[in-house]
């Protein structure tokens, strides 16, 4: 006998893909003109989401560092890391854009956490944090421009 909240776990885990059709990544820009707060609790948001993950995959200890990576300050940090990755994956969209036979789709938020995570070891896939992302709801409205990406 499974216990309901792993059935339910591993129901939303397959169902995570389909969830995805109707969904609309955090683009970059989008989280560029997020308030300094909204974007901290939207990136809390999906570490929390990755760290359910792993515990519904049975990787607990997984889990605990992930979150672990995101609260560390270090220039390794998750923060930082993130960071950069959004950098990459911004400069990455521009250069695309500048391509009119480009048909790659723009890299989100979503992606550049998957890629933070990827680097670090843990296997939390961007489709996922995309139907995560989903429930996040920001509290403030958003700035006019976006700042320094």
């Amino acid at each position: 006998m499974m216990n309901p909240r792993v059935k339910l776990a591993l129901t939303l885990i397959c169902l995570a893909p389909f969830l995805t059709l109707g969904a609309k990544a955090m683009t970059v820009e989008q989280f560029g003109r997020l308030d300094d707060d909204d974007e901290a609790g939207f990136v809390a948001f999906l570490v929390e989401a990755s760290a359910q993950l792993l515990k519904s995959q049975g990787q607990p200890e997984q889990a605990h560092q992930v979150i672990a990576l995101f609260k560390e300050a270090a220039p390794n940090g998750g923060v930082a890391r993130l960071a950069e990755n959004v950098k990459e994956v911004n400069a990455l969209n521009k250069r695309h854009a500048l391509n009119p036979n480009n048909r790659i789709p723009d890299s989100q938020i979503e992606d550049a956490l998957a890629r933070t995570l990827k680097e670090a070891g843990f296997n939390v896939p961007a489709k996922y944090l995309l139907a995560a992302g989903k429930g996040f709801h920001p509290d403030d409205p958003p700035r006019s421009r976006p700042l320094g990406i």
